[in-house]
């Protein structure tokens, strides 16, 4: 896994290819998919606020999609094309004749767009986890919802990442999250990010973790936590960032004052980069070395996944 990490500036240099058909810019896109292969809506939106996009992850579509008249363009995202809540999302929107993309390494769903002619885009390389895709798909859907600064952006970032320093800051950071239960905080333009880290704890370095958003967060689970006892294993880790509101900025900072005073140790990820790109790339990078470090740490595989594999088959 850590190769195929090493190499992650090569996603960033991939150019894709929409094939199958054409598609045009729309105003609204839906994405549909799960796990790793619905990631990249949150960091495009992060890199890009105007570009609108809501990332559906659940079988079928949204009730609001199929019924409104100003219909958006949907992205049906599956990295294996078997996922079978994506290709029941995709079967919706073939029934309500919406306009479709897939996105995907192969698989059923690839097939089925080969078939209905739709227009889809092959991502380069269907060997690696889906949660180390998220390169690829971030280019394939700032192509599809034309953002060109952002993909030149991308592009233009993968020469200058210094990846062993940021292994290094993962593996000093993962030092803090070693028997502790992470909660991830992070902005709502940054809310994806936060997902993420809680992702990679969870898929990599199989411990629990969790994450939300400030500032909501304030509005209720920080009560919380004057119910739990002295000695709690929860580790709060606030990932901030210049562009954030000054207001957020200040709940950060109460937070990190108030925390500590209830035995919550309080750690902090400040997002770095001149563009909002290359900020929600370094975390990205730094978010999948700290839990490579922390599966090292616990001593355990942070490539397999048994129990999921284990759900899938049963519930087939």
């Amino acid at each position: 896994m850590r190769s195929t990490v090493l190499n992650f500036p090569a996603q960033l240099k991939w150019r894709p290819v929409v094939e199958g058909g054409s598609i045009t810019l729309a105003r609204h896109y839906l994405l549909c998919g799960m796990g790793g292969s619905a990631l990249a809506g949150g960091f495009l939106t992060a890199c890009d606020p105007s570009v609108s996009i809501t990332v559906h992850r659940d079988y079928g579509l949204p009730m609001s999609i199929t019924t409104d008249s100003r219909r958006p363009l949907v992205i049906v995202s599956s990295f294996s094309g078997n996922t079978e809540e994506t290709l029941d999302a995709y079967r919706t929107a073939r029934e309500a004749k919406l306009s479709l993309i897939v996105i995907t390494a192969g698989g059923e769903i690839l097939g089925r767009a080969r078939r209905d002619k739709v227009p889809y885009i092959v991502l380069p390389d269907a060997t690696i986890e889906p949660r180390l895709a998220v390169g690829y798909f971030l280019k394939a859907l700032a192509l599809i919802a034309g953002a060109k600064e952002i993909s030149n952006e991308l592009e233009s970032l993968a020469p200058v990442l210094d990846m062993m320093s940021i292994e290094t800051e993962g593996h000093s950071f993962a030092k803090h999250l070693v028997g502790r239960l992470p909660l991830f905080y992070a902005s709502n333009r940054y809310a994806a990010l936060a997902y993420f880290w809680k992702t990679m704890m969870n898929e990599t370095a199989k411990t629990p973790a969790f994450s939300n958003i400030i500032p909501e967060e304030n509005h209720n689970e920080l009560e919380s936590f004057s119910g739990i006892s002295e000695g709690t294993l929860f580790t709060v880790v606030m990932i901030g960032s210049e562009d954030d509101h000054p207001r957020v900025n200040r709940r950060f900072a109460l937070l990190t004052e108030i925390l500590p005073s209830l035995q919550i140790p309080v750690e902090k990820i400040f997002l770095t980069g001149v563009l909002a790109t290359e900020r929600v790339i370094r975390a990205i990078l730094l978010a999948i070395f700290t839990a490579l470090a922390l599966a090292e740490a616990r001593g355990v595989d942070p490539s397999a996944v048994p129990i999921i594999e284990d759900f899938k088959s049963k519930l087939a």
